[in-house]
């Protein structure tokens, strides 16, 4: 070993610029400790760079503001143009937009394609959870498609998958139902005789039938829907009329949410206007009781789960939620255009709705929202609609029950 090595490293300290040797400081443990004052002409070590970014200038090595102008600098300068093409509404459609489910994670998002290419971060990135997004257009960008999901935002093509928003609605009642109602939430075949095996006439999933009478066999309810008709009560998702809550002054208007039965009822006083079906929050995220007003409305809103991050199970973001009412805190009456699964427990909390029942319903209540409008506030002289929200039991109506 040379007899001077020692010498070396005092040499090389010795030839470091000034600026560089009082950035710098010794801890007892011997290891390079940058002061807090970073404006000094030095550069960091890409290992110092990496380990503590906010220590060292944008130019050293390895900092990301030196990688992002590396790849920028292989963009395209002007970026090229694309011909975007303009997804047309189907005649017929339930909603304006056109809805997607980003189907496979991750999915990026990005300001160009070009920018995917060439390396440069994402705008957004989708990493788990449930994720929506709204697409306005399509263009290809070197044999590859990509939608445009906002303005100046595009993911691959290969990571969507296209929504068929529920074409199910409720009824418009243009009288006092006489008898409950119900409908069919699972295909079934009816029984000549209650606790009878199925042996009678199919029932489609969301046909409407009228209860006439109803009975008790072995602890299960059934429903008498015509002659030697019965089906069993988990079958059907019933709607009786009822008075008005405590609360609610006669003649005004009030909506009735039963999470037993997954139903929706429509009133002014006490005559039933609409009916419909629903889907409540599920175990875990219960819708809550109570008698509350619709205090905000908006035609359409992003929602996001924002207890957790992307990279959580229990993740969702939602693009164009339409016809939104909240009505208790952050829970709403709002359209579901991502299930299908009316009469069924399937929310978060809030209670989703068919994109048509949903919009029907957003007309009917106040306060009113005028065209062109984000969001409309209940106050006191435009009061929101009342929200009742109860779980009823299916206790024998006496005037049915034989």
């Amino acid at each position: 070993m040379p007899r001077y090595k020692w010498l070396l490293p005092l040499v090389l300290w010795l030839l470091l610029p000034a600026s560089a040797v009082s950035a710098a400081s010794l801890n007892n443990t011997g290891h390079q400790i940058f002061l807090d004052d970073v404006s000094g002409n030095y550069i960091c070590t890409r290992q110092m760079t990496q380990r503590h970014p906010e220590l060292c200038p944008a130019f050293s090595p390895g900092a990301q503001a030196m990688r992002l102008k590396y790849l920028r600098a292989q963009l395209p300068d002007p970026l090229p143009e694309m011909a975007i093409k303009e997804l047309e509404v189907p005649e017929g459609a339930v909603t304006v937009h056109t809805l997607a489910y980003v189907r496979e994670l991750p999915a990026m998002t990005y300001a160009h394609p070009a920018e995917a290419e060439a390396g440069m971060p994402p705008q957004r990135a989708f990493y788990d959870g449930d994720n929506w997004v709204s697409v306005m257009g399509q263009v290809d960008y070197n044999g590859e498609t990509w939608y445009q999901i906002n303005s100046g935002e595009f993911m691959r093509a290969a990571k969507l998958s296209f929504a068929s928003p529920s074409r199910f609605h409720g009824v418009i009642l243009q009288e006092q139902p006489q008898y409950p109602f119900a409908w069919v939430n699972r295909s079934v075949n009816a029984s000549a005789l209650p606790g009878d095996t199925e042996t009678g006439t199919h029932l489609d999933r969301y046909q409407l039938v009228t209860i006439f009478a109803q009975a008790w066999v072995n602890g299960r309810l059934w429903y008498m829907l015509g002659p030697d008709q019965w089906i069993e009560q988990q079958y059907l998702s019933r709607v009786d009329v009822d008075p008005p809550p405590q609360g609610v002054a006669p003649g005004e208007k009030w909506i009735e949410v039963d999470t037993f039965e997954q139903t929706l009822a429509a009133y002014k006083g006490d005559r039933m206007i609409f009916a419909t079906l629903i889907s409540s929050g599920r175990p875990g995220t219960w819708t809550p009781n109570g008698l509350t007003r619709i205090w905000g409305k908006l035609p359409t809103t992003p929602m996001i789960n924002r207890d957790v991050g992307p990279e959580s199970p229990s993740w969702y973001y939602l693009e164009d939620v339409e016809w939104t009412q909240y009505f208790n805190e952050a829970y709403a009456l709002h359209t579901a255009y991502w299930h299908d699964a009316f009469g069924f427990t399937r929310s978060h909390g809030c209670v989703n709705l068919a994109p048509l029942d949903a919009k029907w319903l957003f007309q009917w209540t106040t306060p009113y929202v005028p065209e062109d409008t984000d969001i409309v506030y209940s106050t006191e002289g435009d009061l929101g609609t009342w929200v009742w929200v109860h779980r009823s039991d299916p206790v024998p109506d006496p005037a049915l029950s034989y």
